[in-house]
């Protein structure tokens, strides 16, 4: 008898999968039966090789099996054709990929703010140079940037300085490169954690995206705080996809390490993105703890929760107490910056950051589409679209990860708890007056998580539509819905590229033409290294220098001065102030000068330097009667000490926090011996009455005291075809480009550096003034 009802239910089962095939085609071969079969069941059975099943292949915790009945033939014949694997790089390879994208940006991606470079780039010249620009944030009187988060980068570009022997312009684009490194290597552990935590067919789209926006092409080499704690948030996002754990805290250890790494060391307000993991601790119960075993609503929580708090308390301090000891070493006085940085731009009042400008709320709208055009908005579709997805067809979701029993029964709550940070980041910042390209730096790779997600879930109902409408097989309308969703990928990669192209071919003249100018400008006359005392005499072959490039008692310098103080050799900027790329792109000896400009706002000084002959501060050399002979205490004397770097601890009296100009820090047009402008020839052609500007004077078209060396093409963005938003955002061919603004060319302005003519002396004054 018990063979008999198992024949029958075996018959059963046989008669409902019958009619499940003939229901996809009447007219099949056997081998396309069992693949459809395996189509159908997907959703419903775990495949061995990924483990990504609605229900992972586990027994659900009231310990019913969840797996659809199917026949045990069935199942056969579906292993034997084999378990459909999609390909997914493995990690060694995406890092490859990645890497190779991000040197090319490295190479010739522009710097797209300049907080980077006054903010970073300069005092971390200043650190290994001994010369630099300071912003009023490195006073110690405010003290809101970090000297731990510049000597981070600074330790790598040395140690790359020492082993290749490169001079400035190398260590700039090294390390780029190694930023590059970094950012690659994050990226390809979140699209790994992707692949094996969510599904392997998103892990794909999310690795296309990462390669392929214009967004994470500007971000991922920029030296900035925001872009490191993209870095971090890439790595506290791998760790947040794994399941949570009632026994093992390493999960949340490495968690919130990385989001107190990225928020300390970095950013502050990047320690937003660790809420919703917090709480989804305290939400999402471990099938560690069978609820069999009756554990407690109240207990796991009042567990996780400690676990939470213990284990902040813990990074908090391994990460901020190394911060704050080498902030105290520079500063020379007990100062904790991250904070400083909240109570500024929190509390600032009056003086905080709003006096630096702000924007409409739909800023971070128009970036959005400008970095990620059509996955920007899917990003923001990822709650509403798995809504819809989840009661439209339930069984179609990728499910949560599975491990030590863990089963979810709601993946809606999941995937919320993983979009919301780009939600609440969003949310945030656009409630903020302040705001600039670079806050959103923080959630690029998590913006483009979301958007693959909704093209997966947009894939799933266009395939379940055309399975109910259409008279297609399903592995054909399998492939149609995959396929239009690599057309969307492919389509936005080709709208990045054109944005890629437009900011290097359009704005890309400023790094090319300083990097050109390392090469181009001299120096002719003994160098001093670094305050050590040591010269160099200077390269016979060079042109000579300039007879206004006198000593300030108006005698020329010579190879025999060596007991005055060198001559700086100025190069000079005036509007173009902003797109200085750093003193990175200056041979040793040259320093940037700069002119009056419409700009009236408090520009970067220069840090103070320690004087040429200095061996030790006069303040160390304390005499010691009683022994009658000097005492001087023990001290760290290393290049970079505080000691030769008084300008980390000094407090200049024309800083100010409330943007207020400096007419100090300007420098005389007599004193500069190169020019760097930008001349917008086009802007005149129909003109020729126009007055001249007398605060920003066309310095190139003085050719009686300026003589051209190099010469880059700059967009006008103000007469032309570049006056359309479009046209200058993107790149599109000349011809679509005349055909679009009817008739229209591109006009271009004139980005040179110029050397002052040796014949004039500028000490006599010149015709064009600042």
């Amino acid at each position: 008898m018990p063979s008999s009802a198992s024949d029958l239910s075996q018959r059963s089962k046989d008669s409902v999968l019958a009619r499940d095939l003939t229901g996809v085609t009447g007219t099949v071969t056997s081998t396309s039966t069992v693949t459809t079969v395996k189509q159908s069941l997907r959703q419903r059975t775990v495949a061995s090789s990924n483990g990504h099943g609605l229900w992972n292949g586990k027994a659900s915790d009231d310990g019913s099996d969840n797996v659809s009945d199917t026949s045990s033939e069935a199942n056969s014949n579906i292993h034997s054709v084999g378990d459909y694997k999609p390909y997914c790089p493995s990690f060694s390879v995406a890092f490859k990929v990645l890497f190779l994208v991000r040197v090319l940006a490295a190479t010739y991606s522009n710097i797209s703010d300049c907080d980077e470079v006054f903010n970073y780039w300069e005092p971390m010249h200043y650190l290994q140079y001994g010369s630099g620009l300071e912003t009023w944030e490195y006073s110690p009187v405010y003290a809101i940037r970090s000297w731990a988060y510049i000597l981070v980068h600074a330790l790598p570009a040395e140690i790359a300085r020492l082993a290749m022997s490169a001079n400035r312009l190398q260590v700039f684009f090294i390390l780029r490169i190694i930023l590059g490194a970094v950012s690659a290597h994050c990226e390809a552990t979140l699209y790994t954690a992707v692949v094996e935590e969510v599904d392997p067919r998103i892990g794909r789209y999310l690795l296309f995206a990462l390669m392929t926006s214009a967004g994470t092409w500007i971000a991922s080499n920029a030296f900035l705080p925001s872009t490191f704690a993209m870095y971090t948030t890439m790595l506290f996002f791998s760790q947040m996809l794994q399941p949570p754990h009632q026994k093992s805290g390493k999960r949340t250890f490495w968690a919130i390490f990385w989001v107190g790494l990225g928020g300390l060391l970095g950013w502050p307000f990047a320690a937003a993105v660790g809420l919703p993991f917090a709480l989804e601790e305290l939400l999402i119960h471990s099938s560690t703890h069978s609820r069999k075993k009756t554990v407690r609503f109240r207990d796991w929580r009042r567990t996780r929760f400690i676990r939470l708090m213990a284990t902040s308390i813990m990074v908090l301090v391994k990460v901020l107490v190394p911060i704050v000891v080498i902030d105290r070493y520079y500063y020379k006085k007990l100062t904790v910056v991250p904070l400083n940085i909240v109570l500024y731009n929190v509390f600032g009042g009056d003086v905080g950051p709003n006096i630096f400008g702000t924007e409409p709320w739909w800023f971070y709208l128009i970036n959005g589409l400008l970095n990620f055009n059509i996955l920007f908005p899917a990003a923001l579709l990822a709650a509403p679209v798995t809504i819809i997805t989840s009661m439209v067809i339930p069984d179609d979701l990728p499910n949560p990860p599975s491990g030590e029993g863990y089963s979810l029964r709601e993946p809606v709550l999941w995937f919320m708890l993983k979009f919301s940070p780009v939600y609440l980041w969003a949310a945030i910042f656009t409630a903020q007056p302040h705001k600039e390209e670079r806050f959103l730096f923080v959630i690029y790779p998590l913006i483009c998580f979301n958007a693959v997600v909704t093209l997966f879930m947009f894939q799933k109902l266009v395939q379940r539509g055309l399975e109910n409408y259409g008279c297609r097989p399903k592995a054909a309308i399998h492939k149609y819905s995959t396929g239009l969703v690599w057309i969307i990928l492919v389509a936005s990669a080709a709208v990045s590229l054109s944005r890629i192209l437009a900011l290097y071919e359009h704005y890309g003249a400023p790094i090319e033409v300083y990097r050109k100018g390392f090469d181009l400008i001299k120096v002719p006359t003994t160098l001093i290294i670094e305050g050590s005392g040591t010269t160099i005499l200077p390269d016979p072959s060079s042109s000579p220098i300039p007879s206004s490039a006198s000593s300030p008692s108006g005698d020329s310098l010579s190879a025999g001065s060596l007991s005055k103080t060198p001559e700086v050799i100025r190069v000079c900027v005036g509007k173009e102030w902003y797109r200085f790329p750093s003193h990175y792109f200056l041979p040793e000896g040259a320093k940037l000068g700069l002119l009056k400009s419409h700009f009236d706002g408090l520009l970067p000084g220069e840090f103070q330097e320690m004087a040429v002959d200095a061996d030790v501060l006069p303040e160390e050399k304390k005499p010691l009667s009683a022994r009658g002979k000097d005492y001087r205490p023990v001290r760290f004397d290393w290049r970079w000490s505080a000691e030769r770097r008084p300008g980390t601890w000094s407090a200049p009296k024309s800083m100010n926090n409330q943007n207020k100009e400096a007419p100090e820090h300007y420098t005389p047009l007599d004193k500069c011996h190169y020019l760097v402008d930008l001349d917008y020839g086009g802007r005149y052609a129909d003109n020729q009455n126009e007055s001249e500007d007398l605060v920003e004077p066309r310095y190139l078209q003085d050719k009686e005291h300026w003589e051209r060396l190099y010469c880059k093409k700059f967009l006008d963005t103000q007469v032309g075809a570049g006056s359309n938003r479009w046209i200058r955002a993107f790149w599109i061919p000349n011809k679509i480009t005349v055909a679009l603004t009817r008739g229209q060319t591109k006009v271009w302005g004139d980005y040179c550096i110029a050397r002052r003519k040796p014949e004039k002396d500028m000490s006599q004054g010149s015709s064009v003034t600042g």
